[in-house]
């Protein structure tokens, strides 16, 4: 089996334990009992045929006596995945005895297993799964999974089919990207982020999938593909046109699989969010990272636990909103970037240094001078996560900017990063809202590079030349007419 941050995983639905799941969770009929009987012969690993699907997660079973059934009726389907070389792993829902599982798992040939609180060793590679509240930061599992996220796209109001706002005005825009950003800043083990397809009769198109893959990996997390119950049943059952659908959903996942490098590339944010993000402080600095990602202010995660030792090279203005202040050492470290120069946004605790600077705007933060920088400090306790996000950006203001997207869609987000020796940087740009192609788009990047190339997906690379800017100290690239709305990368070369 390839290393588990290199498989590109499928959510196979099949099997006794799969109908007896999703019998509890509500909504199960002849239909979806047909459906998930269908998937678990042999015969419907077919579908993956000219995919780059090399690994299927199967429900499993919690290693008891009364599980043996499922061992016998996988049998056949774990074979034909053999002979296919594709992965298998196994996905215990319920309480487990991980060691009787891992016997079972190991003896049908299982590539892995997914536990929740697994503990000990294994001579079987185990992921280690779990809900946002409870995530194992520390595990040396192959890969940790990260259930309990949202389906990335505009949120559409049930009533009256009118997209819902937040404070922007903009439709709300359900995104985990911030949050797999935040994760992979902790984690040592691979991401897998693991979320499902609308339900209840939801029409999900193509393009609802191609979003999901790319919000997942754009991030420099793993989606596991799930596919919704009308588009299996379609598949089991050889229609054409899903089959075509579920093709360019692969193709997309295909596109990144190609570029996975990419993904190990680190943020070129120019705003650091120090935080320990548990309980009420996940709540606050989790939603700043959230509604920065919304306004394309670029972001880097800091967690508090690991900043003394991290350096703030590149770093424009830090965000400190945990109601607890930092310890004696990060303090010193904070002010010691704030005179040299930076930016700190920080609650009422922090104190009275500095002279007091008023902008020109109206601001919740009282704004002072500290050596060559500034602090913002909150007037009373940081509770608003959307005016701390427009604040910061304010006072940063868009002279510090490092890329503009011009005439692009109020919908989506856009992020910049770099590979570890600093040759290659990445900026990509996915719109959720529309995915078609749409009129002339203007980039401006401060730093000129030696080469950029354009990305989409299905197509070759364009070489791009860049053009002096008349507005700002930079370069400009018009991208073709015919530049896909959805997602778009620029690979810089230095």
């Amino acid at each position: 089996m390839a290393p588990l941050q290199n498989v590109v995983p499928l959510r196979w639905p099949s099997g006794p334990l799969e109908i007896a799941r999703r019998e509890k969770t509500g909504g199960f009929n002849a239909r979806i009992r047909q459906t998930l009987e269908r998937w678990h012969e042999p015969a419907a690993l077919a579908i993956l045929n000219g995919t780059p699907i090399d690994c299927i997660v199967m429900s499993w079973a919690a290693g008891l006596p009364a599980d043996a059934e499922q061992q016998r009726t996988a049998a056949p389907l774990l074979q034909a995945a053999r002979q296919r070389n594709l992965a298998v792993v196994g996905w215990v829902d319920g309480p487990a005895g991980h060691q009787p599982a891992l016997a079972a798992a190991k003896a049908a040939g299982l590539a892995a297993v997914a536990f929740r609180e697994f503990q000990g060793s294994s001579d079987l590679p185990v992921i280690a799964w779990s809900e946002r509240a409870d995530v194992p930061w520390d595990s040396a599992a192959a890969a940790v999974a990260i259930t309990g996220n949202v389906w990335p796209g505009v949120n559409i109001a049930s009533a009256g089919g009118d997209a819902s706002s937040g404070p922007t005005s903009l439709p709300w825009l359900d995104s985990n990207g911030w949050y797999i950003q935040m994760a992979r800043a902790r984690l040592r083990a691979p991401l897998w982020v693991v979320f499902d397809a609308p339900g209840k009769g939801a029409v999900v198109p193509a393009r609802s999938y191609a979003n999901a893959i790319c919000d997942s990996e754009a991030a420099g997390g793993r989606w596991v593909i799930s596919l919704d119950d009308d588009l299996r049943a379609e598949l089991a059952a050889g229609t054409a046109a899903p089959l075509e659908s579920w093709k360019q959903t692969a193709a997309v996942a295909g596109f990144f699989q190609e570029h996975a490098e990419w993904r190990s590339y680190h943020s070129l944010g120019l705003v650091g969010v120090i935080s320990d993000f548990t309980g009420g402080d996940f709540e606050l600095s989790g939603e700043i990272l959230n509604l920065m990602a919304r306004r394309d202010l670029l972001f880097r995660v800091i967690w508090k636990s690991q900043a003394a030792g991290q350096p703030f090279t590149g770093l424009k203005a830090l965000v400190y909103a945990d109601a607890a202040p930092p310890g004696p050492a990060l303090r010193r470290k904070i002010a010691d970037f704030v005179e040299q120069g930076g930016l700190l946004v920080v609650g009422p605790g922090w104190g009275g240094q500095g002279k007091p600077a008023p902008p020109d705007f109206e601001t919740q933060f009282d704004v002072r001078t500290l050596g060559k920088g500034r602090l913002a400090v909150a007037r009373q306790k940081m509770t608003d996560p959307y005016q701390a996000a427009v604040d910061t950006q304010f006072l940063l203001s868009h002279r510090n900017d490092l890329v503009k997207i011009y005439n692009s869609g109020s919908s989506g987000c856009t992020r910049f990063t770099a590979s570890a020796d600093g040759k290659k940087a990445l900026l990509q740009c996915l719109s959720y809202a529309d995915g078609g192609r749409g009129e002339l788009r203007t980039i401006w990047v401060r730093q000129k590079y030696r080469n950029t190339r354009l990305w989409t997906i299905g197509a070759q690379p364009v070489p791009l030349d860049p053009e002096a800017s008349e507005e700002y100290a930079g370069v400009e690239y018009h991208l073709p007419a015919n530049t896909p709305q959805s997602y778009l990368a620029l690979e810089f070369e230095a």
